[in-house]
Formats: structure tokens, sequence, C-alpha cells
């Protein structure tokens, strides 16, 4: 088992702690976080200064979250290569796929019909992505616009793309309006990859808050220092024999470098790694 946490939460630390990202990533690493999952956008085109900054913190790349519009965008290819031969140079194993958003004026047949086409589109990635010994992942996303914003949303990917599997993300469900404990019921037999993010229902940082779809707004907090059943995710995780990566995230904190300190502290104590 690996703790990791997001590229861009390091950024976040070099840019509030005023030092560099190499040193962002050593401090991490000396909390006991092993790799970083970075978005196609981070790596594409910077793959050398990527591989040397992770070389110097002696960190790994775990997962790469990727963008994609395959539901007006058949060209699977031609959108994913670029991202795939990055993931492979840079040593990452998995691509977390977002494959397409509606528009809000869509009708409810265009929407059926841009559904189709992602899941088509994901199943072709899923060959394209073999050659290069990457696997897909999915996770729930936040967004109203997404048809994998909810647990039932996720779950007709991993149905009808067989190449797929969940990238269980602990604090995206609550957005939904849905119980992370019922998703995870649903879910459990396809989960890969472990988002543990927490979510608290007071600010308690100055931080802005992110609103659920039930209008109950959702703070940044560290993890297991939230609102969210996270200790009893956990111990189903370990129970079901969940081995893999556990990637830590709070985007939007104003002081991510103790979020993740507290973050990884709890993580260890979950995983019984003190």
């Amino acid at each position: 088992m690996k703790i990791a946490t997001f590229y861009d939460h390091i950024l976040d630390i070099s840019r509030q702690e005023g030092i560099s990202t190499v040193e962002a990533l050593k401090l991490a690493r000396e909390m006991g976080v092993e790799a970083v999952e970075a978005s196609g956008n981070n790596i594409v085109g910077r793959e050398d200064e990527m591989g040397q900054e992770l070389a110097m913190a002696d960190m790994a790349i775990s997962t790469v979250p990727a963008y994609f519009d395959f539901g007006r965008d058949g060209d699977v290819e031609r959108q994913a290569t670029p991202i795939l031969e990055a993931a492979r140079f840079l040593g990452a194993d998995k691509l977390l796929v977002i494959p397409g958003f509606f528009a809000e004026e869509d009708s409810p047949e265009q929407r059926e019909a841009q559904l189709v086409c992602m899941e088509e589109g994901v199943n072709k990635l899923a060959e394209l992505a073999a050659g290069y010994g990457v696997s897909l992942v999915m996770e729930e996303y936040d967004s109203e616009l997404a048809p994998y914003s909810t647990m039932e949303g996720v779950r007709r990917f991993l149905d009808r793309c067989p190449g797929l599997s969940a990238a269980f993300d602990s604090g995206n469900f609550r957005f939904a309006a849905q119980d992370l404990l019922e998703a995870y019921d649903l879910l459990k037999d396809r989960i890969a990859h472990v988002h543990l993010k927490d979510r608290a229902y007071s600010q308690s940082n100055g931080e802005e808050p992110k609103m659920a779809v039930d209008g109950v707004p959702m703070y940044p907090a560290p993890v297991g220092g939230g609102d969210l059943p996270l200790e009893k995710l956990m111990d189903l995780l370990k129970r079901d024999g969940y081995d893999g990566i556990y990637t830590i995230e709070h985007y939007g904190s104003n002081t991510t470098l103790d979020y993740l300190r507290q973050s990884v502290a709890w993580v260890k104590e979950q995983l019984d790694e003190k």
C-alpha cells in the first residue's frame, strides 16, 4: 500500500510556503507520501522536467487524471495518445478517465446519445491504453454536468466498460447528496484506486465552500478531520483486502502543508503504520 497526494497540492504548498516544487515534494516524501497523482495537463510537454522533480524527491507518479470529450469527439487516439505516452514515460500505470461533460442546454435525448458515445470512447481508450501498460479508473466527478457524478452513473460505466475500474472518491458522493457507505457497497467489486477526501460542514480556516446539489456547503478538511465516516470506510477497505494507493485530496485548502501533514498521520494510523 502507498500513500499519494495530488501534484496540484505540491504546487499549492510551494506557493503557500514560498519554497520550490522540489522542496515541497521532499517535505511530502519525508511525511511518507510516496507518489503523486498528476493530471495530463501537468505532464504533457514537461515529461523531462516532471521526471527530474520526482527523481530528486525519490517520488513516483501513480495515476494521471485526463479530460476528454468523447461525447462529441470520437477520435480517441488523437485525444489520448500524448497523455498515454507521457504516462508511460513517467511510469504511471493508471489513467483516471474523465470522458466528457454535458452542456446545460442539452436535451435528455442528446445527453443519452452523448453518454453512449462516452462509453464507446472509454472502451476504445481501454484497448489503446493496454498497449502502453496503463489501466483505466473512473471516479464519481463532482459536477452536475458529469453523467458519472453519482454511484449509479459510475456503475453504469463499469457495467458497460469491462476494461474500467472504480476510483472510489470518499468526498464526492456527498456532492451528489449520496451516502458514501452505500456507494461503497455498490462499487466495491470494482475498486482499484482510492481518493481519500473529507468534507467539513462548517468553515474553520477561511476557505470557500463547494455547494452540494442539496444546498449543503462543504469545506476542505484534513482527511479524518471532517464530517464524513472515513474511519468506517477504511475499515471496509481493509476488510475487503484493498491494497492499492490511497491518494490524499483536499483541494481548496489555505494551509495545504498542514492539511497534508494531518492527513498522512491519520491515514498511517488507520493502516497501523505508526
